[in-house]
């Protein structure tokens, strides 16, 4: 199941303050006054950095620092740009795919980087059958010839090339790596991709310490340009509001995890760090169980819908990071104003509807990972007992959160949750939350309209020839009122001054490009 949020990192045991902050500035202090090292921090040990098996959020800047794909996206663009495939066609039919590689890449061992070794890792990805081997389902066969490697999907897929650009992309890994440290029981050498290096980035792994420190050095076979910082240092800082603080007073250089709303605005009204903030296909919204006794019938929904302002609710709770939702899908996934959502707000409705339902219960749960989904739970549970409900919050941690598609009897009436897709392409965020059968539709609502549409659209040769499809797929999503939307989140990172060059990656968050980063 996709691992589909930074709330997913998984949260260690809080450190006290004083030991904490001992162990989390490193050695060598910070990276400022020209240094060529630059220190950030990772909250908890992060799954084996296999990039066909990681599928988590925090640790997406080393596997993606140490590994390419064909593609990418560009910076803070949904546009699709070369990265070790100079150039692509794609047949009329939509099910060939001929990708032009990049000449004179080598991989960190020294090994050259050609069609076969893009053919050797398709076939990695898919064998494995990690969480986003997925993205390589319709594959059906596939040509190596020379520097050229083709393609040929089962049937078209429309989101294929977004696939390709995602942060979770199939990446080139070296096969003779591979085949150097396979076992009978480890074909694949799972184990040994896990803490070494096998890829064309412009970074190795260096030094692993769990519970302490990962280290990223610069790989001299890459053939871009050098990185300023040759040497990135992970320290594992298990509590965010102690990252600030390292931050702040100069023990690290970098922070991107889940910072509290009222500190980001604290921070950036200081003068001592650079908030930056970076576009990321994530949306928080109230998510409506159609079993619910009192939420089950559409106009209820649709009164509720009514009663949520998206621009105080975004102010008061989301915090700067966050911007009142008016699309239906993230920004970007579609064109802008192709699938409005944003109703008129009407709180009286939401009185009328609720008055037969006064003094029953109603839980609204929340995502135990996420502080700000929290702080909406609790706003959602006041509104709805001043209308006469006995309401009530109720924490979900990760493994219960994800198990309710398949715990119908655990599910509340109401929950506040942020997700996003891993690609671009409409269909990524839909078929994972929304569909019928969607591995995180949480409370099991069901759109046949909107599915069929979305089915239709997924088949169709290109992302545009889809496009009409999915915008009718998402007014039938947003007719059934069984999604809330409520706000648009964004990335966020916190660093020192004077460090620059930022360059950002969507969907996700977590996905600044340290290669990229420099001093002013």
């Amino acid at each position: 199941m996709s691992k589909v949020s930074r709330a997913l990192i998984p949260c260690l045991l809080l450190l006290s303050l004083l030991v904490v902050t001992g162990c989390g500035g490193g050695a060598g202090g910070s990276s400022a006054g020209g240094s060529t090292t630059l220190r950030t921090a990772l909250t908890a040990d992060p799954a084996p950095l296999d990039p066909d098996t990681y599928y988590e959020a925090q640790a997406l800047p080393i596997t993606n620092g140490v590994y390419e794909g064909l593609v990418t996206y560009a910076d803070n663009s949904p546009k699709i740009v070369p990265q070790l495939a100079t150039k692509w066609t794609i047949s009329p039919d939509g099910k060939t795919y001929t990708f032009d590689l990049r000449k004179g890449v080598e991989f960190s061992d020294g090994h050259t980087f050609d069609a076969a070794a893009a053919k050797a890792s398709f076939e990695r990805r898919t064998g494995l059958e990690g969480g986003p081997s997925y993205m390589l389902a319709e594959v059906g066969s596939m040509e190596a010839k020379g520097m050229t490697f083709v393609v040929h999907l089962k049937k078209p897929q429309a989101a294929f090339m977004d696939y390709l650009a995602s942060p979770y992309s199939p990446k080139m890994t070296d096969p003779a790596a591979v085949a150097a440290h396979r076992t009978s029981s480890d074909p694949y050498a799972a184990k040994w991709i896990g803490s070494h290096s096998a890829g064309t980035g412009p970074y190795m792994l260096g030094s692993i310490t769990p519970g302490s420190s990962y280290e990223l050095t610069y790989n001299p076979k890459y053939w871009g340009a050098k990185p300023h910082f040759t040497t990135v240092i992970f320290n594992v800082v298990p509590n965010v509001a102690t990252q600030r603080l390292e931050v702040e007073s100069g023990q690290l250089d970098l922070i991107f995890d889940d910072v509290n709303p009222r500190d980001l605005e604290a921070m950036e009204a200081g003068s001592k760090v650079q908030v930056k903030y970076f576009p990321a296909l994530y949306k928080t919204s109230i998510w409506v169980n159609p079993s619910s006794k009192i939420f089950s019938s559409p106009s209820v929904r649709a009164a509720l819908r009514a009663a949520l302002d998206n621009e105080t609710l975004t102010k008061e709770i989301l915090g700067p990071s966050q911007t009142p939702s008016t699309e239906v899908y993230p920004p970007g996934m579609l064109p802008k104003g192709a699938a409005p959502d944003e109703p008129e707000y009407d709180p009286a409705k939401l009185k009328t509807a609720l008055a037969p339902f006064k003094g029953q219960p109603v839980t609204v749960g929340y995502y135990q990972d996420e502080g700000a989904m929290e702080a909406l739970a609790d706003h959602l549970q006041v509104q709805l007992q001043e209308l006469g409900l006995e309401a009530t919050t109720r924490a979900y941690p990760p493994a219960q959160l994800f198990g309710l598609p398949t715990h119908a009897s655990q599910r509340p009436d109401l929950m506040a949750a942020a997700f996003n897709p891993d690609a671009v392409a409409p269909d990524t965020f839909a078929r994972i939350y929304w569909y019928k059968e969607a591995p995180v539709n949480l409370l099991g609502c069901s759109v046949p309209k909107a599915d069929s549409l979305l089915d239709e659209a997924a088949v169709k040769p290109t992302s545009k020839s889809a496009e009409p499809l999915n915008v009718k797929a998402a007014e039938a999503y947003r007719e059934s009122n069984c999604w809330l939307n409520i706000a648009d989140g964004k990335d966020v990172a916190v660093a020192r001054p004077g460090l620059t060059g930022f360059q950002h990656e969507l969907p996700w968050v977590l996905a600044v490009r340290l290669s990229a980063l420099k001093e002013e």
